[in-house]
């Protein structure tokens, strides 16, 4: 750093011609005037009454100030005609310089919110330009409330520094220019990588976090695109305005993330309340502050973003606690790690004023949060494996419990008792059907899936069975939609049968009055669901269970696993029921049967 100071000014030196003063910055006091009422002229500049810097404090910006820029003791330096200077007033929202040109007053304008992407902040002048052979003075609004007056200054230097400075320096610090690039990549690195994650997965938390990311970038990372600059501007009011609207946005989606990353509805539902009011309270902000700017009310912005603050670190606070105490996965530990390394950040550039250690923890905190999506498919694969083990050991089990030994054996005897009764054409119709089925069953008993028209056609021969052997006591209908065509359409082999088995066995027989019928019909929700729905009109789950009072009863282990296997088939992170029991009644009350719908993810059926 010494080496680079002494090239510098050697530089420097060289360029203007051995001149010490040229190449060093020069602070300019000065002193300060406020006021509310902008009534100014410039031929009243040296009669008003300025004050210390202080006497004034922070900066307010419901109020102008004029500032009297004194380069007493400076004049013989600057008077010199070897040398152009340039005055360097910062970044100030809105100002106007006023200086001596041609015996008459001057005013040049140099706010950041009035030139936008022509904001350079520097005036270039020469010792004719001093008011009254001495001053400058500039009238400026800074609308950031925290700034101490104390602690701002005003320098020149000579055109050969600022020659210099353009031509090896960049207009902002090599280290920021980097931490910036090096967040936009660690961003692009980190959406890349959720969208293929989202492509395959379809979960929500891979957009939201891509989107926080994009947000943060945004937010953080503009400084160092040096066509951002060039057409917007690093201090203009469009920069202003974006800084509050991506700042709201990253935390919008950062909660959003937090909720289905962590899966806190069903996981923490007390952080899930407190997330669901976040974002609420979000949105709104985003449209009360951006309109209070657009506005002008710039008071009141710092007052909102103060709350906002306070707000913000009081959620992160009990988020973090709330998770360290409630430890019931892994995946806290990533949302944890990751919030205390930005929370830290932020309290390191409050400290320091220095804004690129946020841009450090925004970096690290993005790929902490990189490496928890990358886990949670880990874990989610285990899952998965673990849930397809699980359907391959029960598979076999499942399929007996379709055609159980009691069928198999009713069946066989109602068939014998045709044939003493002397109805042999019955019986063989029976015995065919009952083959037929039989063949279905052990032909399929290697296959997965099987396209719609054979699984109707197996339902066919099924519910036919059981009609004959209970005496035709029901009817039956199997239907489908128009829009369907089930030659084209594969499900899942036998996951409709044990439900049917139910609604005849539970519902259907033990009703002893009236007409019973058996309805099961499939149509097409949409482009991805296939609907079957088994209606009733039996004794109903209620009268079902009271009559088996006194018996064992137990759940069916086919429903069981039908159930399982319909889950296993919905994408993670989708709501959407797979199976719902509805109980009918009439007006009065009474019973009407049983109607069961069966939502089949058919996207999902070819990996099954």
């Amino acid at each position: 750093m010494i080496l680079f100071s002494v090239l510098l000014v050697a530089n420097v030196l060289s360029a203007q011609n051995g001149t010490l003063e040229a190449g060093i910055e020069h602070v300019v006091p000065f002193k300060l005037f406020k006021t509310k009422k902008d009534t100014l002229k410039a031929q009243t500049l040296s009669r008003i009454d300025y004050h210390n810097i202080e006497k004034f404090g922070k900066t307010d910006p419901t109020y102008i100030y004029l500032a009297q820029l004194d380069f007493e003791g400076f004049e013989p330096l600057i008077k010199r005609d070897d040398n152009d200077w340039v005055l360097n007033i910062g970044y100030l929202n809105r100002a106007n310089l006023f200086y001596w040109n041609g015996g008459a007053f001057d005013s040049i304008t140099m706010g950041s919110f009035e030139l936008n992407s022509n904001f350079t902040g520097k005036f270039s002048f020469g010792g004719e330009q001093l008011i009254d052979g001495r001053y400058l003075y500039l009238k400026f609004s800074k609308l950031n409330s925290r700034q101490n007056l104390e602690k701002g200054q005003f320098v020149f230097y000579g055109q050969g520094l600022e020659n210099y400075r353009e031509e090896h320096i960049s207009k902002l610090s090599a280290k920021t220019i980097s931490y910036g690039y090096l967040l936009w990549g660690a961003v692009f690195v980190g959406v890349v990588i959720s969208l293929i994650f989202y492509r395959t997965y379809r979960q929500p938390e891979y957009i939201y976090y891509s989107l926080y990311a994009v947000s943060l970038a945004i937010f953080l990372g503009r400084n160092g695109l040096g066509w951002y600059e060039k057409y917007i501007g690093n201090f203009s009011f469009s920069t202003f305005l974006l800084n509050n609207t991506f700042e709201l946005l990253a935390g919008l989606f950062y909660v959003l993330f937090e909720k289905y990353f962590l899966d806190t509805q069903k996981q923490y539902p007390l952080l899930d309340k407190a997330i669901n009011v976040s974002i609420a309270i979000f949105i709104v902000w985003l449209v009360v502050d951006t309109s209070v700017i657009l506005m002008g009310k710039y008071h009141l912005h710092f007052v909102l973003l103060d709350i906002r603050a306070l707000l913000l670190s009081v959620l992160v606070l009990f988020g973090v606690i709330y998770l360290l105490v409630n430890l019931r996965n892994q995946l806290n530990w990533f949302i944890i790690t990751g919030s205390i390394i930005f929370a830290l950040g932020s309290l390191l550039v409050y400290v320091s004023g220095d804004g690129n250690y946020l841009r450090l923890a925004a970096v690290a905190e993005i790929t902490v949060f990189s490496l928890g999506l990358g886990y949670k498919v880990r874990v989610e694969n285990r899952e998965k494996i673990s849930i397809e083990r699980e359907i391959s050991v029960t598979y076999l089990r499942l399929l007996r419990s379709q055609l159980n030994p009691h069928f198999v054996f009713n069946a066989l005897g109602s068939i014998q008792h045709l044939i003493i009764r002397g109805e042999q054409s019955y019986a063989i119709y029976y015995l065919s059907n009952f083959s037929k089925l039989m063949r279905y069953v052990l032909e399929s008993s290697n296959q997965q899936n099987v396209l719609l028209s054979e699984e109707i056609s197996f339902l066919e021969k099924y519910v036919l069975l059981e009609s004959l052997r209970f005496d035709m006591e029901f009817n039956f209908s199997i239907e489908t939609d128009d829009s369907l065509v089930p030659e084209m359409v594969e499900v899942p082999l036998l996951l409709i049968q044990p439900f049917v088995e139910n609604a005849i066995v539970h519902g259907l027989l033990p009703k002893k009055n009236g007409e019973c019928y058996l309805k099961i019909h499939f149509k097409m929700v949409d482009s991805e669901i296939l609907q079957c729905v088994v209606d009733d009109n039996g004794i109903g789950r209620m009268e079902s269970q009271a009559q088996k009072v006194g018996r064992r009863s137990h759940k069916s282990s086919g429903i069981s696993i039908v159930e399982k296997r319909l889950n296993a088939l919905r994408q993670a992170g989708d709501q959407r029921q797979t199976v719902i029991i509805e109980d009918k009644f009439d007006m009065e009350g009474n019973s009407m049967g049983t109607k069961v719908t069966l939502n089949l993810f058919l996207n999902s059926i070819s990996n099954f």
